[in-house]
């Protein structure tokens, strides 16, 4: 858990363009206003009603704007082709091709393996949240508008268990 927390505030700092600092410091700018304006409202309710608002806005907002920007601009799309358990060396090796298709070119992507156990819709949140095993490999290739490449990686010390599911994500850098 810690790892995983560790690598997506990496990424969300390394990861920031412009536009996403205009549409954060806009976000913020809003939040302040309606807070401001909460103060200076004379109807009770109301102020408390713009203050409950900016104050959602200063704390939901720019995780909102990341989430929706990464999902816009930086949109990378994994197919996993073969995932295959070594006998002798406790590894499991995940292929597969990482495929751009976003709206800007990629100078290079880190490739997360996450592996948990397969559970009931409802436990699904917290097998993803606490899996067996996290591993971050670092794809520097340069990767434009469209284009796919494949990826090989190979994740050590994997004890072999019955039944594991497997979810490869990609976090890329303009």
């Amino acid at each position: 858990m810690t790892e995983l927390l560790k690598h997506y505030l990496f990424y969300t700092f390394h990861s920031m363009t412009k536009f996403d600092v205009m549409a954060i410091g806009w976000i913020l700018f809003l939040a302040l206003l309606l807070v401001i304006l909460a103060i200076f409202t004379k109807k009770r309710s109301f102020s408390y009603f713009l203050l409950f608002l900016g104050l959602l806005l200063l704390f939901i907002g720019p995780p909102a704007i990341k989430f929706a920007m990464d999902g816009y601009m930086r949109a990378a799309d994994v197919t996993i082709e073969r995932i295959k358990t070594l006998n002798y060396s406790h590894s499991l090796v995940v292929e597969g091709t990482v495929k751009n298709s976003g709206k800007i070119d990629f100078s290079s992507c880190d490739l997360l393996v996450l592996v948990y156990r397969p559970t009931k819709p409802l436990g699904r949140w917290a097998a993803y949240l606490k899996p067996l095993k996290v591993h971050a490999e670092h794809f520097g290739t340069f990767l434009e508008r469209g284009a796919s490449k494949p990826f090989r990686i190979i994740v050590d010390h994997f004890r072999k268990s019955d039944d594991f599911n497997v979810t490869v994500q990609a976090r890329c850098y303009p």
